[in-house]
């Protein structure tokens, strides 16, 4: 307050401080005597009630702590205690944070640098290369994507290493015996006969098959083979697969049946393609049964899709082989060893041709009997590798 009516503030004083002035502001009363006669300043008069009689003002009415009080040196330690402990509290969360923060980005941070590190080996060709699995839920997710990636990668790189040693392999068997021909009948040490001739002819043959073969099976994998597709009879599609191989089965000794279930509905496909399908996998029943025994071509319905099963009798396959049966260029060992063993793609090809018609296609072996099985759809249905894992062979 002023000069006079604020000059005993600076003490400590507890309770209301209430003055009366007159009309020109001197202090005239006081609960503090000390203010008596202290003018009371522009401050002190803006907030004091002013004093009328018969409208004349002759005072004015101030209550000097508008109702507040003065804090003791008790009050004010306490408060500057308060300040010191919120203030020291703040600081050790801010610490906390900033130690919190530097350990977060350090847990983020190593298992991306190991992805980094990983990620530039396998650029390097260090392929299948593994990273291990830690860290915040994103993080996981991405080294798991990159482990599955890595994995992939190796198997696609083996699986071209093989195919390059098989191709050569499969090509350099036709291609020595026809060069042997050829120069033997050069140097004239077989005479350029009919017979000799058809052997070199015979080794042409099989060297543009595999030639073919190959092409077909890449653009299939690759999504690029053409099918003219329309709704075909499940009925139509044995009954010339039986045709042609009825005298086959004949000429070998082996009973060739079939069974076509009523009512089907017609399947969406490429005829000649699907024909090709059941081809390769009577022709491999036909290597794989003895004589005397049964191939039997079952056709039937399951839940809007059409299912073939191409079985024979004879030894099945154990789980190994089972695994590889439709692997490019592998073959079971009998038929390695027998003229008829074929190229090793017609069952790999057979798979391709059932999948680029939305259906799958798997093998099911027993002691005595091989099945393979394959599913289509039905003209309008959906793909069969979208509805999830494969149903077992319907019971006969």
């Amino acid at each position: 307050m002023g000069q006079g009516a604020g000059a005993g503030r600076g003490g400590v004083r507890r309770g209301w401080e209430v003055l009366l002035a007159d009309a020109s502001g001197t202090v005239i009363a006081a609960t503090d005597p000390a203010q008596v006669g202290a003018p009371l300043d522009a401050d002190a008069l803006s907030q004091a009630i002013p004093l009328e009689v018969a409208g004349a003002r002759v005072g004015w009415l101030v209550q000097a702590t508008r109702g507040e009080q003065a804090l003791g040196e008790t009050e004010t330690r306490f408060l500057t205690e308060v300040t010191n402990w919120l203030t020291a509290a703040a600081l050790i969360a801010v610490l906390l944070a900033v130690a919190a923060s530097l350990v977060l980005a350090r847990g983020l941070a190593r298992p991306l640098q190991a992805l980094t590190r990983a990620t530039r080996d396998v650029a390097g060709g260090a392929l299948g290369r593994q990273v291990k699995v830690g860290g915040p839920a994103e993080v996981v997710e991405l080294a798991e994507a990159f482990n599955r990636m890595s994995h992939d990668l190796a198997d696609g790189e083996a699986l071209r290493q093989r195919m390059a040693a098989d191709v050569a392999h499969e090509l350099r068997t036709p291609v020595s015996v026809l060069r042997g021909h050829l120069e033997a009948m050069l140097d004239g040490v077989l005479p350029t006969d009919g017979a000799h001739l058809a052997v070199a002819h015979d080794q042409t043959i099989h060297l543009a098959r595999l030639v073919d073969d190959l092409r077909l099976l890449t653009l299939a994998e690759a999504g690029r083979l053409p099918l003219e597709r329309a709704p075909v009879a499940p009925e139509a599609l044995v009954r010339q697969a039986v045709e042609r191989f009825a005298p086959l089965a004949l000429d070998a000794g082996v009973a060739l049946k079939h069974e076509v279930a009523p009512g089907l509905a017609p399947v969406f496909v490429d005829g000649d393609r699907i024909q090709q399908v059941l081809g390769n996998l009577l022709a491999n029943a036909l290597r794989h049964v003895a004589q005397g025994g049964e191939i039997a071509l079952r056709v039937g319905a399951q839940e809007g899709a059409v299912w073939f099963a191409v079985s024979n009798t004879g030894p099945g396959l154990d789980p190994a082989q089972a695994a590889h049966v439709f692997d490019r260029f592998w073959r079971a060992e009998d038929a390695r060893a027998r003229d008829s063993g074929g190229s090793g793609l017609g069952l790999a090809i057979t798979q391709q041709l059932v999948v680029l018609h939305g259906g799958r296609i798997w093998v099911e072996s027993a002691p005595a009997r091989t099945a393979f099985v394959f599913e289509l759809p039905v003209a309008g249905g959906e793909d069969l590798e979208a509805r999830g894992a494969r149903r077992p062979l319907p019971p006969r």
